[in-house]
């Protein structure tokens, strides 16, 4: 899809599945993960890595199981992620849970959602009160993109949130990325495939409401950080990929963590906020009965305000597998 197909088309089914990973931007440590790339089971070319393990852990009670599997809503093609564990818990399970109804949204469904909280209503380009800094990132990145400078009205209609998360998903593609697959996707089709129960942690509103509700400073501050991390850390996602594939979720999440810097509040709406949230549902879940397989960006598994740790304080042990 070209760039002004995307720009002018924003409820577009591509598009849109990356926008639902509101996630999903904590989760890649950007502030702004706006794709929900991925890997394809039916992929013709899938390669094995002897290192691939990714992190999951399970909660156990007398009648419940849950397993909480850290995912990536982006991820080079080909790789063979599902190891012997994760599908040994995924076959367990009778109920699968991610974190929204990414895969029922169509562009119908969201044009309202996309109305209220990503367009801009004021009248004025949000780039026009960009600081001269944040304006020279924001060329930078069109540059590294190959598109124009021209391009730049072609923005005018979203708000500075939705205008960076456009901007990522373009740096995803990019690197050669489909923002129409990725590992929850996947989980999702095998799920329903199998007849498992399907259910979420959020609604698409919920989602869309961390970024909808950013007053607009905080909506310019975001956009003006997030090119110049897409200028400034071109390697952020090869390490995510590569601490996600390894399990190895404490320096992950370390990485996610220090691109918040000290906006302790975008960092509270994305992740803390949300964990905690998540934690109560999981407790809920294990006070009744079944086993229940959940995926949830790898971000939110690890650091000191986890959902592991929220679960923690209400007296459940989440066990590393």
């Amino acid at each position: 899809m070209s760039f002004l197909s995307v720009v002018k088309h924003t409820t577009s089914k591509s598009l849109a599945s990356a926008l639902l990973g509101t996630l999903l931007v904590a989760d890649i440590g950007l502030g702004l993960t706006a794709a929900t790339a991925g890997l394809s089971l039916s992929s013709s070319q899938v390669w094995a890595d002897d290192d691939v393990n990714p992190a999951l852990w399970k909660l156990t009670d007398a009648d419940s199981e849950i397993w909480l599997f850290g995912t990536v809503h982006a991820l080079e093609k080909g790789l063979d992620w599902r190891t012997d564990k994760i599908n040994n818990a995924f076959d367990a399970a009778t109920t699968f849970y991610m974190e929204a109804p990414v895969n029922e949204a169509t562009p119908e469904s969201m044009a309202p959602m996309m109305q209220e909280y990503g367009i801009n209503h004021s009248g004025k380009p949000f780039y026009e009160d960009l600081s001269p800094q944040g304006r020279d990132y924001f060329l930078k990145t069109l540059k590294s993109l190959g598109i124009s400078k021209s391009a730049v009205k072609n923005f005018a209609p979203m708000r500075p949130w939705l205008a960076a998360v456009t901007l990522a998903t373009f740096q995803m593609q990019a690197k050669g990325i489909d923002p129409e697959a990725g590992v929850d996707k996947v989980l999702w089709d095998a799920a329903k495939a199998e007849g498992k129960k399907l259910r979420y942690l959020e609604t698409l509103d919920q989602q869309f409401s961390i970024f909808g509700n950013l007053s607009p400073q905080e909506d310019l501050d975001f956009f003006e950080g997030s090119v110049q991390q897409l200028v400034e850390d071109t390697d952020m996602l090869d390490q995510l990929f590569s601490f996600w594939k390894k399990g190895e979720i404490d320096d992950l999440a370390n990485l996610m963590n220090a691109s918040f810097g000290d906006d302790e509040k975008m960092k509270s709406a994305l992740l803390t906020n949300r964990n905690l949230n998540w934690a109560y549902q999981i407790d809920s879940m294990m006070k009744g009965s079944g086993k229940i397989f959940i995926a949830v960006g790898a971000g939110h598994l690890g650091g000191d305000k986890s959902v592991q740790h929220f679960l923690k304080q209400q007296g459940y042990e989440a066990v590393r597998q």
